[in-house]
């Protein structure tokens, strides 16, 4: 009975919104499909149910042979705001064009048919928008695995942890890290006189597209509130391949963006930088089970955006993990690069650490014999950082009794104590409890000795603290960071 009510608000307050909202700007929604019937309904769904009502929907059929069509044509009988299209298979670049062609709204968003909106997410760029007068909105998005919703990257994060408004490309090249053409909102006019346009190939395609429209737009708004769900599809073709070519469509787009921002020397180089640490590790990620084409590509292609990247930051900020690998690609040395993956080296917490003249170092395969500088080993310091885990809670008569891993990546422990605070709570800490345990890709293990830890709130059975706040001092590392109480 609750769902029926909820469902007859909606049916009443989705009209009555809408025509309070006649006055805004069309925002035109571009869905390209081919072969999407699994997931187009949920798709098109999410967009008709927008809280931001103004829209209208391309949706074109680039030739598919499944029931994407009929999925469509369903969802156009049903809201006039859909409008299909149907072509030969061409691929998603020119269905993307033809749709575009079409489009009327003073405002334009793409939208994958495997993926969906949030409901929330278009309104809260476009309320941003039309008062900033930006011609790109960037919204933050979430990756959709199996039936779960998990965050983005890091750095995705990162990015939209710090909301901007009408920023530039000089100001924040941080934003080039969100390089898919999706979860943006363009301005028409913006898109037309800029003559963005999507490439045929797409492998990586959309960065060269983003790249141009953040070089060029006066005015970036950066969004906080998330506004598309990426389905992660295994059989992704930018995801997924593990063939030469695909490390050259790879990295063509690279020398394509880094082109486009060659009138930005300084964001240039921040681009090389970003790629260096988040993308190409997934490429040479995949030499554990890539042949020897693989391994040529990356040999040919890798070190010419080592080179474009600042030096000073390039040691600061690559792994050293993979600065020793970009060495040994510099190198050519085949031989030493297979040695170095096929014992684990790019998994730097399976190896030794100590201090050197150059720095506290990784003692990775090939460390004093493979032509590679000393100061290559050297771990950034967020290889290091702490890291706290709070694996369970329970009360034990007055008391809360969690169970805490806090350790420091890549280094062994010596002599470590911990201070853990919460709202007020008296914690007691012993040192007990199974010990963090780092697990390689190819199933061996590092176990941390000494990193379990059982902390007692005193008096705090009945109201668990939402977080802890942990400070592990263990020789001359320290650190401090919050975890969430299960």
């Amino acid at each position: 009975m609750a769902r029926l009510r909820r469902r007859l608000r909606r049916l009443v307050a989705m009209p009555l919104d809408r025509w309070r909202q006649r006055s805004r700007p069309l925002l035109s929604i571009v869905v390209p499909v081919f072969n999407g019937e699994a997931y187009l309904d949920t798709c098109l769904t999410s967009a008709r149910r927008q809280d931001y009502r103004r829209i209208e929907i391309v949706v074109i059929d680039d030739g598919s042979t499944d029931g994407s069509l009929q999925i469509a044509r369903h969802h156009a009988a049903t809201d006039k705001r859909v409008t299909v299209l149907s072509q030969a298979n061409a691929g998603v670049g020119e269905a993307r064009r033809a749709a575009v062609a079409v489009a009327t709204g003073e405002f334009l968003t793409f939208l994958d048919a495997d993926d969906w909106l949030t409901r929330g997410g278009l309104r809260a760029a476009m309320d941003v928008l039309e008062q900033t007068g930006s011609d790109i909105s960037v919204m933050p998005y979430q990756r959709q695995e199996g039936a779960a919703i998990r965050p983005p990257a890091p750095w995705i994060r990162a990015l939209h942890a710090r909301p901007a408004r009408h920023t530039t490309l000089v100001e924040r090249p941080d934003v080039l890290v969100n390089a898919v053409a999706c979860a943006k909102i363009f301005r028409r006019t913006f898109w037309d006189a800029t003559q963005l346009t999507f490439p045929t190939v797409l492998l990586a395609g959309d960065q060269i597209v983003t790249a141009t429209a953040y070089r060029d737009a006066d005015g970036i708004d950066i969004s906080g509130v998330t506004g598309y769900t990426w389905r992660r599809q295994e059989s992704s073709i930018s995801q997924g391949q593990v063939t030469a070519e695909a490390v050259h469509a790879r990295q063509d787009a690279i020398d394509a963006v880094l082109e486009v921002l060659a009138p930005l020397p300084d964001v240039r180089a921040e681009r090389a930088l970003q790629y260096l640490r988040y993308n190409i590790p997934n490429s040479v990620l995949k030499l554990e089970r890539a042949d020897d084409a693989y391994l040529d590509a990356l040999v040919e292609r890798v070190p010419r955006i080592v080179d474009a990247a600042p030096p000073d930051r390039y040691a600061l900020e690559v792994p050293a993990q993979y600065r020793v690998l970009y060495a040994l690609l510099a190198n050519g040395d085949r031989e030493a690069i297979w040695r170095y993956v096929r014992a684990e080296g790019m998994q730097s917490e399976m190896h030794p650490s100590g201090m050197e003249p150059a720095g506290l170092t990784s003692y990775l395969p090939g460390w004093q014999s493979d032509p590679v500088p000393p100061e290559a080993y050297v771990l950034t310091a967020e290889q290091t950082a702490l890291k706290v885990q709070v694996r369970g809670s329970h009360a034990e008569g007055p008391d809360r009794v969690l169970d805490v891993a806090a350790w420091f990546p890549n280094l062994d422990p010596v002599d470590p104590t911990l201070e853990v605070k919460t709202d007020g709570d008296v914690a007691d800490v012993e040192q007990a409890g199974e010990p963090a345990v780092f697990l390689s890709r190819m199933g061996s293990e590092r176990p941390y000795p000494g990193s379990g830890w059982i902390v007692t709130l005193r008096g705090a059975a009945r109201r668990a603290p939402k977080q802890v706040t942990v400070t592990l001092k263990d020789g001359p590392h320290e650190g401090t960071a919050t975890a969430n109480v299960p």
